[in-house]
């Protein structure tokens, strides 16, 4: 797989982690548990590999944003 697909696939899955969990509450404990485990599942899948520092930082963007929307009611 080239960079640009390799990269690209990253973007739609972390993309549809993003769509996937906005506006979830900041007290559904559910739906974050379930959120932790598919991150960790992205994160095993690029463990050790030359894009798992990019992967960790999509993942740490993605997380933060929800928390912070579930948190102000903007969601």
């Amino acid at each position: 797989m080239s960079f640009k697909e390799e990269y690209f696939q990253i973007w739609q899955l972390g993309w549809g982690m993003h769509k996937k969990y906005f506006g979830i509450s900041a007290d559904n404990e559910e739906k974050w548990q379930e959120l932790d485990r598919e991150c960790e599942q992205l994160h095993g899948k690029y463990k050790n590999t030359p894009q798992q520092k990019f992967v960790e930082s999509l993942l740490l963007s993605v997380v933060s944003e929800l928390e912070e929307r579930s948190k102000d009611g903007k969601n």
